[in-house]
């Protein structure tokens, strides 16, 4: 058995599964929509006029731009309107009447059932089942499906096979913070909650997850012999209210599954129920600030717009949504795997 700290580096391994799906956006983005013509015919222009000649929904649409800027073939300017602009690289290879245009070698692959999918997520905003499973089951979407036990326990599953190496390295990014009494909203097996009560041995925490994920919880809890010191209580992060009584506040790959007003309803609701004092912990990937990538945040995000109402929020977007409910403190720090953990303190 290889040790956590003596492991490879497997961040090309997440990579791989993280971006399954950002291949099949550009091939739409060329095939469907013929994205980078139209640019070169209409820019620069906004992210906003370009979705409304598309007809491309804001969030998917976010989605793909970022991938494309991330990837050299539009420039981005959010700060000043959100400007798009076709490159040069674009130009040259996805532009109609360009000596060297591509758009023929990805049109090839346009019936590809992910890129049909994709195309219907931009144009309606309307997630795919997850997984591009088939037939859709009768949950519908991928939150749906989670009242069906043996789906539930394979997400959790996979959940906590993830953040076995990320963990500890979550762990190590804020043991600075002071932790007494610790929350981990939506924490699927506990494992990131797990980590941290190794780093703060007199601390105790709670895993707040819906039925029948808390089951699931319950037994990787108790295998990983954390059963005196992680508790589970059932409810529904968006319904229920959080339990209190609690100093750091932990979402963990959470807030990327949810659309705006449900991240700022999870926001709200930790800055209500965090002692004074205490920390939100948003350990996540983070698309940054200007929105020009990172490319693999890029890539991940596409998985997320696909499969669920989210996609990987930037620095920026988390960090005004937290200061506008009244943290303070609010701070970016990079951990591994293209993982980051946004901090974030509620005012004494």
């Amino acid at each position: 058995m290889v040790a956590v700290d003596d492991a490879p580096d497997p961040t090309g391994l997440y990579r791989i599964r993280d971006g399954a799906y950002a291949a099949d956006l550009l091939i739409t983005a060329v095939s469907e929509f013929d994205l980078f013509t139209w640019l070169a015919e209409h820019g620069p222009t906004t992210v906003s006029a370009a979705c409304a000649a598309l007809g491309l929904a804001p969030r998917p649409a976010d989605v793909l731009f970022t991938l494309c800027a991330a990837h050299g073939l539009i420039e981005r300017d959010v700060q000043n309107g959100d400007v798009i602009e076709v490159t040069e690289l674009g130009r040259a290879h996805l532009v109609a009447g360009s000596p060297l245009d591509l758009r023929p070698y990805y049109g090839s692959l346009s019936e590809r059932p992910a890129a049909l999918e994709l195309a219907h997520v931009l144009r309606t905003d309307e997630q795919a089942a997850w997984a591009s499973a088939k037939p859709a089951t009768a949950a519908g979407d991928w939150s749906g499906r989670l009242g069906d036990v043996a789906f539930a326990g394979r997400i959790t599953a996979a959940m906590d096979a993830r953040g076995a190496f990320l963990a500890p390295r979550l762990a190590a990014a804020v043991s600075d913070i002071p932790m007494d009494r610790i929350l981990d909203v939506g924490g699927s097996s506990g494992i990131y909650a797990s980590a941290l009560l190794d780093a703060h041995p007199e601390a105790r925490g709670t895993v707040f997850e819906r039925s029948p994920v808390d089951v699931a919880a319950r037994t990787l809890i108790e295998d990983r012999g954390y059963t005196g010191r992680l508790g589970v209580v059932t409810g529904d992060m968006f319904t229920d209210a959080l339990p209190g009584d609690h100093d750091v506040h932990l979402f963990s790959q959470v807030l990327h599954d949810w659309d705006k007003a449900r991240v700022e309803h999870l926001l709200r609701a930790s800055f209500d129920a965090l002692r004074p004092g205490g920390w939100l912990l948003e350990h996540d990937t983070h698309i940054a600030r200007d929105k020009r990538g990172p490319l693999p945040v890029a890539e991940y995000s596409v998985l997320l717009m696909h499969s669920t109402p989210g996609k990987c929020w930037s620095v920026g977007e988390l960090s005004d949504m937290a200061e506008l409910i009244g943290f303070v403190d609010v701070e970016h720090r990079s951990t591994i795997a293209d993982r980051g953990v946004l901090l974030a303190r509620k005012p004494f």
